[in-house]
């Protein structure tokens, strides 16, 4: 059942988790400083025609000091709106991503799964920033125009009531019609603008990360153009936004001058009848032109409301497990419209399976059809007994399945028929934390972190000491490179420190995967952009159960790879034994 985008933003206002106190304090503030413009035009108003009658000096010293004051305590209260509602919104967002992070780790289904890693960074990251403008730009500025709205009318009514019925009237045209043009326009092109913003990051993301297979694949200048049109769907999304928000910011300043043709004529009627005094009269003209900075805020205010409706369902649809997976936009791999031939599918090449004196986990696939829609399998019908300490290699043309097939024995992906059993249970039926006891899938992807090596190591393992942190390193290859940093583990990692490349990266990832030591370990594609003696040499330690240079022998290891040469006791043709998904 999809959620309604209204529920889903009631929703998301309630993650922000912000006390009624602080936003409060925020409105007061913001009302503040509103009210100080407001004053301060009508003291300089009657100021300016109060003097025009040259009255003794005296009679002006109370507006001249008001004048003062008023112009400093704008200032300070901008400073404390700007303060208190940016506060407002910086803790409401942490908040937020607090309670967005604990519902994802929560979830047990595999909708994180389908989403695309570009995708997943674009909600949390973009979406949730929309609910902190949220705070700033809509809910805000909302209740101090109608705080306003109060203010002006009163100030206004007792003065003339011709003036003050134009003044409503315009008012109501500010802010009411308006902000309803600036949603309407931001509903035509809004959910298009959100949905297009993540395709983009989404496919930058995956170009960035797998450039070079790409090019090797022959696929790149494809995935360049598809991310040029989607650039061009997002660039014409945010175009056809544009006239209708010109229209909706132009009915302010229309309003303005019907405010101010009503106050002139009853400025003249009080003049010409003398019943009002020059001060008066001063006031009436020149209110209406500061009596719209509420509202002024209004339209902006509503296309931000329209932006945080399509970024909070956006966010919903992740963190809650009733809401439609029809909304993920990474369903399937590049081809899964057509199903693979035959001669493209996954094969697995088992090593001898060795039972480790201790045993400690058992995992079978029984009848396995895997993929990510139903329409097209990318493995069919496989079955699988890996008892502790069993070594298998998953090998196959780029886009066979192999992915997804330990994304499926991971418990990351639902299977599409049969199922995964783990020491003899349906690994559905298990708790996602008994799951991750014991099995645990490294993917090529997984993220490196701008912060130190050790606290990259530490992802796995909290408790992690020095002396484990070296030796996992020593064992996959990287102590001489560890050994040349300028702080050894500490240096941070990233555009901003020490450069990772490809195959130092593949060997941090595979170091954690050593350090995590489950019992069994899910790897995909660890030596990549590895040169092919020192890759092939970590193959073939993971691949025999006998060394345990890398991994307990009790540990069950299931590799994908495309190095077939580099199986233990495969042959160079794998074609010849290949068994295939």
């Amino acid at each position: 059942m999809t959620t309604s985008p209204d529920l889903a933003l009631r929703r998301a206002e309630r993650a922000l988790e912000i006390p009624r106190a602080r936003l409060a304090a925020a409105v007061l503030s913001a009302c503040a400083t509103l009210a100080a413009a407001f004053a301060l035009a009508a003291v300089s108003a009657y100021l300016v025609t109060r003097a025009w009658t040259m009255p003794p000096v005296l009679d002006l010293t109370v507006a001249v000091v008001m004048v003062r004051a008023l112009g400093v305590a704008r200032g300070v209260f901008r400073w404390l709106d700007r303060m208190t509602t940016h506060a407002v919104a910086l803790r409401g967002v942490v908040s937020l991503r607090t309670n967005l992070f604990t519902a994802l780790a929560a979830r047990t289904d595999d909708t994180l799964t389908r989403l695309r890693r570009g995708d997943l960074l674009a909600r949390i990251g973009d979406d949730a920033q929309e609910l902190a403008a949220h705070v700033i730009k809509a809910i805000v500025p909302g209740i101090v125009s109608v705080v306003m709205f109060v203010v002006v009318l009163a100030t206004i009514m007792p003065m003339s009531m011709l003036a003050g019925l134009t003044m409503a009237a315009s008012l109501v045209l500010a802010s009411l019609i308006a902000p309803l043009a600036a949603y309407r326009a931001s509903r035509i092109s809004q959910d298009a603008v959100v949905t297009t913003r993540s395709q983009v990051s989404a496919s930058a993301l995956e170009i960035l990360d797998d450039a070079t297979s790409l090019r090797v694949d022959g696929r790149l200048d494809a995935a360049l153009g598809t991310l040029a049109a989607e650039q061009s769907a997002h660039d014409a999304a945010i175009d056809r936004a544009a006239l209708p928000s010109a229209v909706a910011s132009a009915a302010v300043p229309a309003s303005m001058v019907l405010a101010v043709l009503g106050s002139l004529l009853a400025a003249g009627a009080a003049w010409l009848d003398g019943g009002a005094s020059a001060g008066q009269i001063g006031v009436l003209l020149l209110l209406p032109l500061s009596s719209f900075e509420a509202a002024s805020a209004l339209p902006a205010a509503a296309s931000q409301y329209a932006r945080s409706r399509a970024a909070a369902a956006r966010l919903d649809a992740v963190v809650r497990p009733d809401a439609a997976l029809a909304s993920l936009e990474a369903r399937t791999e590049s081809a899964a419209s057509t199903e693979l031939p035959a001669d493209n599918e996954p094969a697995v090449a088992p090593s001898a399976a060795v039972p480790s004196l201790a045993p400690t986990a058992h995992l079978r696939a029984v009848g396995l059809t895997a993929g990510w829609s139903p329409e097209a399998p990318r493995v069919a019908g496989l079955d699988l007994d890996l008892p502790p300490g069993s070594r298998l290699a998953v090998v196959g043309a780029s886009g066979s399945g192999k992915s997804t097939l330990l994304a499926t024995l991971a418990g990351l992906l639902s299977p599409l028929a049969g199922a995964v059993q783990l020491d003899g249970t349906d690994i559905a039926s298990l708790p996602p934390h008994a799951v991750r006891q014991k099995v645990v899938m490294f993917a090529e992807d997984a993220h490196v972190f701008a912060t130190s090596v050790r606290e990259n190591l530490r992802v796995v393992r909290g408790d992690l000491d020095d002396d484990t942190a070296h030796a996992a390193l020593r064992a996959v290859g990287l102590e001489d490179w560890v050994a040349q940093l300028p702080r050894g583990l500490d240096p941070m990692l990233g555009p901003d420190g020490t450069t990772v490349s490809g195959g130092e990266r593949r060997r941090l990832l595979l170091a954690r995967a050593v350090i995590r030591g489950n019992g069994i370990l899910l790897l995909d594609e660890p030596t990549e952009h590895l040169d092919p003696a020192r890759g092939d040499a970590l193959l073939r330690s993971l691949l025999t159960p006998a060394d345990d240079t890398l991994v307990p022998s009790g540990t069950t290891v299931v590799v994908v790879t495309h190095r077939a040469e580099a199986i233990p006791g495969h042959p160079r043709a794998p074609h010849r034994t290949r068994r295939t998904c």
